[in-house]
Formats: C-alpha cells, structure tokens, sequence
C-alpha cells in the first residue's frame, strides 16, 4: 500500500514511480518488487525472513545481494528479534521501529506515543512488550546507520 505523509497539500494517495522515500517490507521479495518506486536516496527495511508461499521462489541469497546493490537497505530478521522478546506477534513492531528513523515528520516518541494508544487496552504487559519491539529495531536501524 502507498502512504504519504507530509506537511504540506498531498494531492494523491499514490506514490509515483521513482518518487518513495521508504519501502518497508515484511517479506524481502517484496521489497525487490516495489524498486521502480524508490527515489534516489530512498531507502529500503525490510525483514531477511522471505515468506516461501510460491513453488519457484528465487533463492533468497541472490534476493538479498539485489537488495544489497542499492545501498541505502537495512535488512533484519525482525521474526527472531520478536521471538527473543517472547513474542513472535511483534515482528512488525520491530519493522517500525527500524523504519522509525526514515520517518522524517514523525518523531520516535510520537511513535510510541501511537502505540501506547493501540494497546494500551491490552494491558500493561502487551504494550510494554510491543513497545520493547519498537525500541529493538529501532537501535538496529541506529547500529546500522553508525555503521555507515
């Protein structure tokens, strides 16, 4: 799906080609088909776990070394970092959060503030496991970018 996010007028919800500042991606082949998208000086997170669902899914060695040729990728395995944190369910917690850093008009804070809100009905164990995902990738992403 496209998602714009912007302070100034959006005319459209659909991002033109050549013109994304983010893919992000629970599946790494998905992110390899959404690269006519990319601006320049985008950047790609996605998970290195790829979603097998296709008897002629290409090798996932070859898929990751496409994605390393852009540059500007952060790939982590967000389903292990979830399951070290008991609980497999945040795996896209960890996603945003290593997105967070990409996401220029949204501060982290106001990320965490959002997800305080979601689940804060779920109580305080719930919200608080979500929020340690968020913070994971989130330090990935900052690792990986210090790294560069």
């Amino acid at each position: 799906s496209n998602l714009r996010l912007s302070n100034n007028i959006i005319f459209s919800d659909l991002i033109p080609r050549g013109n994304c500042d983010l893919i992000i991606s629970l599946e790494p082949m998905e992110a390899l088909r959404y690269l006519p998208w990319l601006s320049r000086q985008g950047w790609i997170i996605t998970n290195t776990a790829p979603f097998v669902n296709i008897p002629n899914y290409p090798d996932i060695e070859g898929v990751k070394a496409e994605l390393e040729k852009i540059g500007r990728v952060i790939m982590i395995d967000v389903n292990t970092i979830a399951g070290n944190l008991k609980s497999p369910r945040s795996a896209n917690m960890v996603l945003l959060g290593a997105a967070a850093p990409f996401i220029k008009i949204l501060e982290p804070n106001n990320l965490i503030d959002g997800i305080k809100n979601i689940f804060s009905g779920k109580g305080e164990k719930i919200m608080q496991t979500n929020i340690e995902a968020f913070n994971a990738g989130y330090d990935f992403a900052q690792k990986h970018l210090n790294n560069n």
